[in-house]
């Protein structure tokens, strides 16, 4: 029950949000709408594990860290395209990662690949490639996960 109200609220904010200024009849379509997506989910959900509230805080902070190191990826990024001599060395690095959770490494590599100068090219098993800007300068792979994996093993798999 926990996973339909999670759900409900959430794509509630999500309509709210697209659809600024609400206008009754369109409070009453995202109601409706949230609601058999929220049904839908349930019916087609493989994972029945149940929704935590501590997970809650995990996905806000990870919201958090993600804005900081989007900041640092961005300037960055900046920085080497503004460089007259273009210090680049693109590199496709495999990187393992722990997470178990199919929408916990989905999150990971959306992160990786919304930072500038890392894309995640291909998610096997456990093994995820990425294609970095500055492949000369990763001194360990492990790096290139950042502090994502950490976070979303706890509000995923804990």
């Amino acid at each position: 029950m926990l996973n339909f109200i999670f759900t409900f609220v959430s794509m509630f904010f999500i309509w709210t949000a697209l659809s600024y200024p609400l206008s009754n009849q369109e409070i009453v379509y995202g109601t409706i709408l949230s609601i058999l997506i929220s049904i839908l989910a349930q019916y087609f959900s493989k994972e029945k594990k149940p929704f935590k509230i501590k997970s809650l805080f995990y996905l806000i902070k990870y919201f958090l860290v993600f804005l900081v190191e989007l900041i640092k990826a961005n300037l960055n990024m900046a920085k080497i395209v503004l460089t007259p001599s273009l210090p680049i060395s693109p590199k496709v690095i495999k990187v393992k990662t722990s997470l178990t959770s199919s929408i916990a490494k989905a999150i990971l590599a959306n992160s990786i690949t919304l930072t500038p100068g890392t894309i995640s090219v291909e998610l096997i098993g456990d093994e995820l490639f990425i294609h970095a800007v500055e492949g000369d300068k990763v001194q360990n792979p492990e790096d290139l996960k950042g502090p994502f994996e950490k976070i979303l093993k706890e509000a995923f798999e804990s």
